[in-house]
């Protein structure tokens, strides 16, 4: 099935908040909500309190100072009580607003990390063979800093600066002094275009960063998967500077942001000493004139220091947010790709055999190249199926479709007569078991490698497994035997130890049907016969289909099908299929014909 999207991406700052925390609610577990609910009531208290503690700070001054109307005057040492219980709540209220954040983003981090892995895995074959490994892993690291950009900004930036902007109104209309909040008025307009001028301005480079990072890191992951390559060709000066490029690239990206950061971050602090300069020169002329106290001209300087300086970190948050929302914007396209289509139909149907038919099959994995075309055959229970043919032919894209990795163009393929289509994922799966020519392991011990194939497998059951793929004798030599690490993708062991490992994971599954993808190949001839002994031995009792080069691995079957360019050229038993004397058997001649020529030179060597 071909990876669809919802919709496009969101381009738009509007679009992707939207996006962003419509995922956060939708992620978030009580717990967080609880927590991020808790921060909110905890950075009301805070501004609210800020907002009023330069109300008790006039009235302390102009008490002290002798200023104070008869109305007004508190005791000096209550006044200086307020001011220290003020501070002590105010350092208390921020450090219990930035713990129970701290608890609700982390939880968060987990949920959403655990989520976009889940749908990762969901999501069509086709998705992850267009992307890098690397790619993949940066995109995520970097939609979830771009979370913690948000959420921190909100919280610590965003929405105290709103509160203590209202309750600052409110507290200068009282005091009368609302001349300054023109002052302050034309400073937040100037600051808001600022801020809009600098999220459409860094939005663009800031994803030219991202796409930086994210290359760079799937440079760098790519070369450290494949460095037996780079050994083997001696390349390791050419991935470097192949690394180094898409350095470059990030370090030229990231210098436009920079740029663009200190080019703001100038308008900012000249808004903002405009705006200061203008406020306290017109509380001094007050002052001067008999019109204000000096407990209101603190006042005013404070409040003035207090929302002019937040509103320039409100600047700087929204030009964070805006490269926030570039880096967000890839695991939101990750988000929006379709997972693989599922279905509740026929699920846990009743005695299941393992029969099954391919009808009409036809498959392409771009539209100008059919892979499979018209393409039919039934393997009844308990039978074994061959397929042969030349590289390219096919045989691989049969399996493919079979495990339902890909959808066909057209045609049906049914497993005990029910059409896969109406089969839940879950059900088919567990009932095909494959062991594909490249075996790619986990970094992890032989045991675990060997459970992969069934959850909750016991260390009896992955002996015998190991028995049965003629293992059991090469772990017995190992030192750490069954809790032996094989490495990244498994290089620590040989070709054929890796195979053995994939055939024992696969026996240990004892599913309906077993499918071999060239599974001796990477094995010599003496241990592909003990091998292939084995693999029919317990096969014995399910549906098998042999995918083979070499044709001695597929003689024993019931039926062979020889594909060539994506149709069925033959199809026999072995006997038949010689007899026929066609593709098959000048296969068949040719391949035994060059093992005769390999034990003659062999002989006379001796």
């Amino acid at each position: 099935m071909e990876a669809t999207t919802t919709g496009p991406a969101p381009r738009t700052i509007s679009e992707a908040l939207g996006t962003t925390f419509k995922l956060i609610w939708k992620e978030s577990d009580a717990f967080t909500r609880r927590q991020l609910t808790y921060s909110f009531l905890l950075l009301i208290t805070g501004s609210v309190l800020n907002a009023l503690y330069p109300v008790i700070y006039k009235l302390t001054i102009d008490t002290f100072s002798g200023q104070a109307t008869p109305s007004a005057l508190v005791a000096p040492g209550l006044l200086i009580a307020a001011l220290v219980l003020t501070n002590y709540a105010l350092g208390m209220s921020l450090g219990l607003r930035q713990l129970v954040h701290g608890l609700g983003v982390q939880r968060l981090n987990r949920l959403i990390s655990n989520s976009l892995f889940g749908h990762l895995v969901r999501l069509p074959l086709r998705f992850h063979l267009d992307r890098k490994t690397g790619a993949i892993g940066s995109t995520v690291n970097q939609g979830l800093n771009g979370c913690q950009i948000l959420l921190q900004h909100a919280v610590f930036t965003f929405l105290p600066v709103a509160i203590e902007f209202i309750a600052i109104i409110a507290v200068l209309v009282h005091f009368q002094h609302s001349a300054y909040l023109v002052i302050l008025g034309i400073s937040g307009a100037a600051y808001g275009y600022t801020f809009w001028r600098a999220a459409q301005q860094i939005s663009e480079p800031s994803r030219k960063v991202s796409a930086a990072y994210v290359e760079a890191n799937a440079t760098l992951t790519d070369s450290l998967l494949n460095y037996e390559t780079v050994k083997y060709f001696h390349a390791e000066s050419t991935i470097s500077s192949r690394y180094n490029g898409k350095l470059v690239e990030q370090e030229q990206a990231n210098r436009r942001v920079l740029r663009l950061k200190a080019w703001q971050s100038a308008v900012l602090s000249t808004i903002f000493a405009g705006s200061m300069g203008t406020a306290v020169g017109y509380a001094g002329y007050e002052v001067l004139h008999g019109t204000m106290t000096i407990g209101d001209f603190v006042l005013i300087n404070t409040y003035v220091a207090r929302l002019i300086a937040p509103l320039q970190s409100l600047g700087l948050a929204a030009r964070d947010v805006s490269q926030a929302l570039a880096y967000l914007e890839k695991m939101l396209d990750m988000y929006r790709e379709a997972p693989e289509a599922d279905t509740t139909g026929q699920a846990g149907a009743a005695h299941r055999t393992g029969s099954v038919a391919f009808h009409g099959i036809t498959f392409s994995y771009k539209p100008e190249r059919t892979t499979l075309k018209d393409v039919s055959f039934d393997v009844p229970a308990g039978r074994t199926l061959g397929i042969v043919g030349s590289s390219g032919s096919g045989k691989t894209s049969i399996i493919r479709l079979l495990f339902r990795l890909y959808e066909p163009d057209s045609g049906q393929i049914l497993l005990d007569g029910v059409p896969l289509t109406q089969m839940p994922l879950v059900d088919l799966r567990s009932a095909i078991a494959v062991v594909p020519q490249d075996t790619v392991l986990f970094n992890d011990t032989i045991a675990n490698n060997i459970a992969f194939g069934k959850i909750g497998a016991s260390r009896a059951e992955i002996e015998a497994a190991a028995r049965v793929a003629h293992l059991d004798q090469f772990i017995a030599n190992m030192p750490d035997g069954y809790e032996t690490r094989v490495g990244e993708r498994g290089l620590k062991l040989s070709g054929g130890e890796k195979q053995r490992v994939a055939i024992a994971r696969a026996a240990l599954k004892r599913p309906l049907i077993y499918v071999f993808d060239e599974a001796t190949s990477s094995l010599d001839s003496r241990t592909e016969k003990e091998i292939l002994q084995n693999l029919i031995d317990v096969a014995k009792t399910s549906t098998t289909i042999v995918i083979a080069h070499r044709l001695s691995t597929v003689s024993h079957a019931d039926e062979i099908i020889v594909l060539d360019r994506g149709s069925i050229a033959e199809r026999g038993t072995h006997a038949q299929l010689l007899k026929a004397d066609g593709t098959y058997a000048a296969l068949w001649h040719a391949q035994n014909s060059g093992k005769k020529a390999e034990i003659a030179t062999s002989s006379a060597a001796v």
